[in-house]
């Protein structure tokens, strides 16, 4: 049947089986529904997204049937089961004679004025209700654990599979919607994260924290009655409703921060990790931000483009689309903690071995003095040349433009979400300021490691070194020598923001001994 005239046929009080005085329409761009008096009827949409397919009346069917079974789960007594709509000589009725056109899910209209969204707006939120709704979560997600088989779609690979999947379909809103600024910033932290925190994804599938769950647990699928109904879980992919629990708290959190209230949000987040006993979601919450952010702006975006919406409506979900791509980018900057690590100390101090080191372990961007100054004199990094200090490309106005470079591409890199380490000797205050100005302009928190080591380590170092093919730096002792009489001590940085690091240990231990220093998000 022709959606237009179904929908036509949908509106007309006359048409149901109930007497009502009238009837509403609620459109998503996914459904109609159709509030009555006393009930609603939602029929599906025969739209393909990729991620859910309508588009046959077998799968809105199938779809109908699953919605109302799993709803059960949270809201046993709104869900009353699948209806036919039938037409017979060219009429349409509820489960009437004649040939099935369409199917919906029928349910008990829930009281507006319970909606989250009404209460909350009237001013009627508390603490107490919060709680209530954290606990019902908590209990529902102890019973709801996802078998082993199906728990992996939310380990590393099908969470990872999910976000690159949002930057596909969200790509031609780029400039419309989202800024490309903004989409790569989202992106790229997107990916840091993944880089970082691979084995805390694992250890969630292993400890039993992915749930088949809700899916779409926002203001809106909450009625605060007595008890409180949460409805309308995703029924049409099971890799978005399978989750883990602390994207289900992350999700309506987010939410509850988009509109206002972020004081509830805490409140909920609190009282779940009490009632769970699971305080590790928190190392995820900023991160399943982002990504339902992202997907709200997903969703949104595509209701701006359905042609079925009423023009007035399609504004709104443009305007509204935009806001929830700045939030995801809010909590992208949260999900990945920008930080500036300057390295300090003489050649031979062991401080490129820490700072590759570092890099590597926890997903930093390296800018390596020894490199950018032989970029600019245009030679490859591994040619050597060994000229005295403080001449050619060691003298100190070359030096100068190092530091300046350095600096350069360490400021396009962090405002591109990376957080980075400056690979130098930083032997001096006016070096040091540059990164500290950096620092401070950009509101990136600053990590100074001053590498020391005996004389008897350089020398050995260096003399290792200058047999050794194929190494970036040029470090010898007469280089040493020239640094030592010139070095500055970073006495003008202290306290949290610099760091002493004895580099004649392994560099395995101190990585051990900085882990009590450097940012838990960085703690792999």
């Amino acid at each position: 049947m022709d959606l237009a005239r179904l929908v036509e046929q949908l509106l007309d009080p006359a048409f149901y089986p109930e007497p009502t005085t009238a009837v509403e329409v609620v459109q998503t761009h996914i459904s109609y529904i159709f509030l009555t008096d006393r009930y609603a009827y939602k029929v599906k949409k025969p739209v393909d997204f990729g991620f859910l397919d309508y588009t046959t009346l077998e799968r809105r069917r199938t779809m109908c049937e699953r919605e109302v079974e799993l709803n059960s789960r949270l809201c046993p007594s709104t869900y009353l089961g699948v209806v036919e709509l039938r037409e017979h000589d060219g009429a349409l009725a509820i489960d009437g004679p004649g040939e099935t056109v369409e199917v919906a899910v029928r349910m008990l209209r829930l009281p507006h004025d319970r909606m989250l969204r009404q209460v909350l707006a009237r001013g009627e939120g508390n603490d107490a209700l919060f709680e209530g709704i954290a606990t019902i979560v908590a209990d529902f997600h102890r019973r709801a654990a996802a078998p082993p088989a199906t728990a992996v779609m939310k380990g590393f690979d099908g969470v990872k599979f999910n976000c690159d999947e949002n930057f596909v379909q969200t790509e031609k809103y780029v400039d419309a919607l989202v800024p490309r600024a903004t989409y790569e910033f989202i992106k790229n932290s997107t990916g840091l994260f993944f880089q970082r925190r691979a084995a805390l994804f694992a250890r969630r599938v292993s400890g039993g924290h992915i749930v088949d769950g809700h899916g779409d647990l926002h203001l809106d699928s909450i009625c605060a009655t007595d008890p409180v109904c949460i409805f309308d879980c995703i029924e049409f992919n099971e890799r978005f409703r399978i989750q883990d629990v602390a994207e289900e708290v992350a999700f309506l959190a987010m939410d509850l921060e988009f509109h206002g209230y972020a004081p509830f949000a805490r409140v909920f987040v609190n009282a779940y990790v009490e009632a769970s006993a699971d305080a590790e979601l928190l190392q995820l919450l900023s991160f399943y931000k982002m990504y339902r952010a992202y997907v709200r702006a997903k969703v949104n975006s595509f209701a701006a483009d359905d042609p079925n919406i009423p023009e007035p409506a399609r504004v709104a979900s443009r305007a509204t689309a935009k806001r929830y791509y700045e939030l995801a980018a809010h909590f992208a900057a949260a999900c990945n903690p920008r930080r500036l690590l300057v390295t300090c100390g003489l050649t031979g101090s062991g401080k490129s071995t820490l700072a590759r080191k570092l890099g590597e372990t926890y997903a930093l961007q390296l800018v390596r003095s020894d490199v950018v100054r032989k970029e600019l004199i245009g030679i490859a990094p591994q040619e050597r040349r060994w000229l005295p200090f403080d001449q050619g490309e060691y003298a100190p106005e070359m030096t100068e433009r190092t530091y300046a470079a350095m600096l350069e591409r360490a400021e396009k890199l962090l405002i591109a979400g990376h957080s980075v380490v400056l690979d130098g000797c930083f032997i001096k205050r006016a070096q040091r300021k540059g990164a500290v100005e950096l620092a401070r302009r950009l509101g990136v928190p600053l990590l100074l490691l001053e590498c020391r080591t005996s004389e008897d380590v350089i020398r050995e170092r260096l003399e290792r070194r200058a047999r050794k093919n194929g190494t970036v730096s040029d470090g010898r002792w007469e280089i040493y020598s020239g640094q030592l009489a010139e070095f500055e001590p970073p006495d003008e940085i202290a306290g949290d923001e610099r760091v002493i690091l004895d580099r004649s240990k392994p560099v395995d231990e101190l990585l051990h001994e900085l882990a009590a220093v450097l940012p838990s998000a960085w703690r792999l």
